[in-house]
């Protein structure tokens, strides 16, 4: 069908039976656009009001939108949004609050963006640099069930991952963080800018766990692929608390667990290693698929390597797959370095990489 999304008859969609999404943003994008739009370009998001699901609920019940036109949020204000992901490129002030969003999701990575958050409750789902969000509240609303994915970096020694202050949101009731395991972890005592918290969901590698004991108003905590819980105060700390599940965690705390709610799948630290110890991680899982491929093509080269020419050819080869691969960003490119840094520190030529860091910066084109 055709749509004048950005001018007459300017797109075609097809509409594919049982997929409700659909992915609007530039070319070679990530995930690839089923309409192609420039991040500047202005849309007519009034195109979609005809469309419905068999069930009469509007149709696309998820856009997935790369670029900086905002009148979706002034569309929304008429005509509700399932889910909405957006990925702006420039700056912005926007007051969404009259803006009928069930889930909002925002990746900032590139510019800063001031957000009076829609009205209605549901959810904000921040990912990347949460440190780019100025979050505002409209008079008299609540605050939204947040959840933030941000962006860390290779190392699980570094100094700890915070969540900025979000003085307006500090009233948050549910808040979930999701980081890698084996990364630079997420600290724990940042959360206490919400002493209104009754439900807390935390995945990945964790610091300050002990900081939890400060949140006395919990009544469900959810504790998935952490590797390590040293400090997690006692149960009972949490007089309130009903639910608490946790699954691939530390097993010598994990053990403690048993008894006060569902605890499954207890982890040693090999495990996580095995599975997560690699800087691709945070990756997308099918970059990640092929990032990883790649690193162990080079790893079983270099184990092989005779010459100092043999572990080059390898580096650059692994580079090259990465430079394949789509959407590559900061954090991937720091990641792809870690991986080079990992893949020549010990050769069968020694340690080199100073010159693998030469390598890597002249065949990389990300």
């Amino acid at each position: 069908m055709k749509l004048s999304l950005t001018g007459p008859d300017s797109h075609r969609l097809e509409r594919r039976p049982g997929v409700g999404v659909v992915v609007i943003g530039p070319e070679g994008g990530t995930p690839r656009p089923d309409l192609v739009v420039a991040p500047g370009d202005a849309i007519d998001w009034s195109v979609f009001d005809p469309f419905t699901v068999p069930a009469g609920y509007p149709w696309p019940r998820r856009i997935v939108y790369d670029g900086d036109d905002t009148g979706f949020f002034r569309w929304a204000g008429r005509r509700p949004i399932e889910t909405f992901d957006w990925r702006p490129r420039a700056a912005h002030t926007v007051d969404a609050a009259a803006a009928d969003i069930g889930t909002l999701g925002i990746t900032l990575r590139d510019a800063p963006l001031r957000l009076t958050l829609p009205a209605g409750g549901g959810h904000v789902m921040v990912t990347g640099d949460p440190r780019l969000l100025v979050p505002d509240l409209a008079p008299g609303a609540a605050c939204p069930g947040l959840s933030f994915a941000p962006d860390t970096r290779p190392a699980p020694d570094g100094p700890p991952l915070r969540l900025p202050g979000l003085p307006a949101l500090a009233g948050a009731h549910s808040v979930r963080v999701t980081v890698p395991p084996l990364r630079q972890p997420f600290d724990c005592a940042s959360l206490l800018q919400f002493p209104e918290l009754r439900a807390l969901t935390l995945s990945g590698g964790l610091a300050n766990v002990d900081a939890l004991g400060g949140l006395r108003r919990l009544t469900a905590l959810h504790l998935h692929l952490c590797p390590d819980l040293t400090g997690l105060p006692a149960v009972d700390t949490w007089p309130d608390l009903t639910r608490l599940f946790a699954s691939d965690v530390d097993a010598v705390v994990g053990k403690r667990l048993r008894g006060h709610g569902t605890v499954t799948r207890l982890r040693r630290p090999e495990w996580f290693a095995a599975g997560h110890g690699l800087p691709f991680a945070g990756w997308p899982s099918r970059t990640a698929r092929a990032a990883t491929a790649a690193y162990r093509a080079a790893e079983d080269a270099i184990r092989a390597a005779t010459t100092r020419q043999d572990v080059e050819a390898a580096v650059r080869g692994f580079v090259g797959a990465v430079n394949a691969l789509p959407g590559i960003e900061t954090t991937e490119r720091e990641d792809a370095g870690e991986a080079v840094h990992r893949l020549t520190a010990a050769t069968p030529c020694g340690d080199l990489t100073e010159a693998a860091a030469r390598w890597f910066d002249g065949a990389r084109d990300f």
